[in-house]
């Protein structure tokens, strides 16, 4: 199974929300658990976020984080993919996710919701929160190299 593969069938377990029930803990990848921004509790009528997933991967995060901004921005790091369906990244996708998510401001909250190991592939989905009580989705996934694997935004919503 390829890289294109094993990064496909991750994000299409994550969505489809069929993440291991026993994922690894962070003192199995040596590192204790960090705590993760929480979202704005929710206003009235509107329905509580999903709870977030139980284990966290502070440096997939982090990355994220550094990502997710890089989106906002319109400019990436493109020597930062890894050679799968996304190191041909165009110009036009980059202004289309800084269309998306660029003006909605800094992200109030970064919790993630699911996580997966598969093959060499680390990814999760966050719900990401902002100030205006904007959430999108944001699919990240890493190799082991640290290279991108994975990169997606849901709608706004």
């Amino acid at each position: 199974m390829n890289r294109f593969t094993i990064t496909l069938a991750v994000a299409a377990a994550l969505l489809a929300g069929t993440v291991a029930a026993t994922p690894p803990t962070m003192t199995q990848q040596g590192a204790e658990p960090q705590p993760v921004d929480q979202p704005p509790p929710p206003q009235a009528n509107e329905p509580a976020a999903p709870a977030p997933s139980a284990t966290t991967n502070p440096q997939l995060l982090s990355a994220a984080k550094h990502w997710f901004a890089e989106l906002q921005a319109g400019k990436i790091d493109r020597s930062q993919l890894e050679g799968g369906p996304y190191s041909n990244m165009t110009d036009a996708s980059v202004a289309n996710a800084q269309k998306m998510v660029g003006g909605l401001g800094t992200p109030v909250g970064f919790v993630q919701q699911q996580y997966q190991v598969q093959g060499n592939v680390t990814a999760a989905i966050y719900l990401v929160t902002f100030s205006n009580g904007e959430k999108v989705d944001f699919l990240f996934a890493l190799d082991q190299q640290g290279k991108v694997a994975g990169l997606s935004l849901g709608t706004p919503h």
